[in-house]
């Protein structure tokens, strides 16, 4: 991953980043899920992931906290 892109995915908010990664999916569709050999599909999809993973590092932050890797309601 780039230094911009790097830099891009954390200033970028959550919605910014939504809109991109649907235009990503939309590309990923017209290149065609199934072309294996395709060096095109696969950076698309290695870009589309970085997007993903940028969403979900910006939600983590919003999830419930765990303990022991259940959700323990305070009563």
């Amino acid at each position: 991953m780039g230094i911009f892109r790097n830099i891009f995915f954390k200033m970028a908010g959550e919605k910014t980043l939504r809109k991109k990664s649907d235009k990503m999916f939309n590309k990923l569709i017209k290149v065609g899920f199934y072309e294996k050999e395709g060096k095109k599909h696969m950076r698309l999809a290695n870009k589309y992931n970085d997007y993903v993973n940028a969403i979900g590092g910006k939600c983590a932050r919003k999830l419930p906290k765990r303990e022991h890797g259940w959700y323990i309601h305070k009563k």
